[in-house]
């Protein structure tokens, strides 16, 4: 696991995104003007961006600029505090055999 020193810190985006939104649309909108930005899930509605912390307002505008987000709920720095208080962000497990 490399250490935040090396590749710096992370924040997790949830935002509101229009029904029937896939996330290769936002991974588009992104990469095009945001290097380090991934689009992490986005289903019903719901979308999860990891972005660095001094691009997290730039990247939430950029989005609402381009009409593919309608807003920002809570940023937060590790996914699982996101999914632990939004359940719908949830991903379900793969099958272990």
């Amino acid at each position: 696991m490399v250490v935040k020193s090396v590749r710096g810190r992370r924040r997790y985006v949830y935002v509101r995104v229009p029904e029937g939104t896939r996330r290769d649309d936002l991974a588009g909108c992104i990469s095009e003007r945001f290097g380090d930005t991934k689009a992490i899930t986005c289903r019903d509605g719901d979308a999860v961006i990891r972005c660095s912390p001094r691009e997290c307002e730039a990247v939430v505008d950029h989005l609402i600029s381009s009409g593919l987000c309608t807003g920002s709920v809570k940023t937060s720095g590790t996914l699982r505090t996101l999914r632990d208080e939004y359940p719908q962000l949830r991903v379900p497990q793969k099958r272990r055999r």
